[in-house]
């Protein structure tokens, strides 16, 4: 009680000393830009939705009606091996955050002491005698934080995990919209395969009637020889498929922590995703993990600045220890308590301009925390307006494409009987069907960058994981 009593007037006292001396600290200016757009440059819609139909999804699974898809998902975030490593790191950083936590805190040590000396004095001789001693302590030191610079460490370190967390999050949303994205291109790879296999039958049946009319000499040798060729090229186009068939299996066997055996197999039709809500104000992107972890990043770059300024100021410490001497073990227990408690007040006042330097190059980084901030804050919504702009793109493409589809469907049809007749030529009819084959095959692809494009809508728009 003494010792805490006596502690505590010695801090009051040299506070009291200290204040006068010292002045405030410098404010960091490190605000917004004025100009920092916070909305997306796109036309406004002829009839703009009502508030109440602006609704936000609050997952990325939300979005799409898929049990199946929903369980792989589960799945990589569990097994993925590059997000489990991100994970420990996370727990690393929060058990050293506590560490950085301690140092407002008191720190008490106990220790014992032995040593064994020839400088004690004989009274009866004058002379030295060899003579032992052991102590038994118990020490407290505390650094008194006066100005608040242990705070804005911890701060700045708080600061710096939770932007941490902020980028697991956002690697767990990336790497579930890589599954969802890794297994529509698996099925339109698989839907277009099944295309190409029907591309390489019809023009082996074609090279067939080539080669039958070419020896009724009906057909000349060249009609034959590009009945072939195209045959061939067919197949190396299928093979082709085939291979990329094969490597988007095994993509994402990886994501989910599997085994890249390549025996995941997907189905043959599109997964249902809905594209995420439109027309929304840009506030929304504050749900997104990156601009959050840049924003934790900007608040620990200002607090290691203020900090820096604040270490130019004086430091005090307390310390104080109870201990026990003797010069035997045995005696240890029955030797009375001493104490001793040293104030300490340490002022820089020459370090090379260490200090200084120090400051300077924290408020530097706090001020590119600033640009950090803005550039993620603009690339998010430059995404945003580009997923949006592709949203209606790729639709009025689809739209498009699906005449263009049905129009080649009809043209096939038509060079078709045109031949049962007589009244035109086989490689008509061939230019014909292989026209309606590519664009079927186009379209499929077109299909899968359709919703490809909506799970990076919802990362956009900061649609991510519960």
């Amino acid at each position: 009680m003494r010792l805490a009593t006596l502690c505590r007037s010695l801090a009051v006292c040299l506070l009291g000393l200290l204040m006068g001396a010292c002045g405030p600290q410098k404010p960091i200016q490190a605000d917004l830009p004025a100009d920092l757009p916070l909305e997306p440059a796109r036309e406004a819609p002829a009839q703009p939705p009502s508030s109440d139909e602006l609704t936000i999804a609050k997952s990325m699974l939300d979005l799409i009606e898929d049990p199946h898809l929903h369980s792989l998902v589960d799945e990589a975030l569990a097994n993925n091996p590059d997000l489990g490593a991100t994970a420990r790191r996370l727990l690393a950083s929060g058990y050293l955050a506590r560490t950085n936590r301690a140092a407002r805190r008191p720190q008490v040590q106990a220790g014992f002491e032995t040593d064994r000396n020839n400088r004690t004095l004989d009274p009866q001789t004058g002379g030295t005698v060899t003579a032992g001693s052991h102590r038994l302590s118990l020490s407290v030191g505390w650094e008194l934080d006066l100005w608040g610079r242990l705070a804005d460490e911890i701060a700045a370190t708080e600061g710096d995990l939770e932007a941490q967390r902020l980028d697991y999050r956002f690697a767990r949303e990336a790497l579930a919209a890589r599954v969802i994205q890794t297994w529509i291109e698996q099925t339109a790879v698989r839907r277009v395969l099944t295309i190409e296999r029907e591309r390489v039958a019809v023009l082996e049946r074609f090279e067939t009637i080539v080669l039958e009319r070419y020896r009724n000499g009906l057909e000349n040798l060249d009609a034959l020889s590009t009945a072939r060729s195209r045959t061939e090229l067919a197949r190396a186009d299928l093979s082709a498929r085939e291979q990329a068939a094969r490597e988007s299996v095994r993509r994402l066997e990886v994501l989910l922590g599997r085994y890249p055996e390549g025996a995941l197999h997907s189905e043959t039709a599109f997964p249902v995703i809905e594209p995420a809500p439109r027309d929304v104000a840009a506030a929304v992107l504050l749900e997104r993990p990156d601009v959050a972890a840049a924003l934790e990043r900007l608040r620990a770059a200002r607090y290691r600045a203020r900090a820096s300024e604040k270490a130019k100021y004086p430091e005090l410490r307390l310390s104080g220890q109870v201990f026990r001497d003797a010069a035997s073990l045995d005696s240890l227990g029955s030797a009375g308590n001493a104490w001793t408690i040293l104030g300490s007040l340490f002022h820089p006042v020459f370090n090379g301009g260490s200090l200084h330097n120090r400051a300077r190059a924290q408020q530097s980084e706090a001020e590119a925390a600033l640009l950090d901030l803005r550039a993620v804050v603009l690339g998010a919504l430059e995404e945003t307006a580009r997923t949006f702009d592709l949203e209606t793109g790729l639709a009025e493409q689809a739209r498009s494409l699906q005449a263009a589809v049905t129009e080649a469907a009809g043209s096939s049809a038509y060079f078709e009987e045109r031949y049962r007749q007589g009244l035109d030529t086989i490689q008509s009819l061939l230019i014909a069907k292989e026209q309606e084959i590519a664009l079927a095959a186009r379209f499929e692809v077109l299909t899968a960058a359709r919703l490809s494009n909506r799970i990076d809508m919802a990362l956009a728009l900061g649609v991510g994981l519960p």
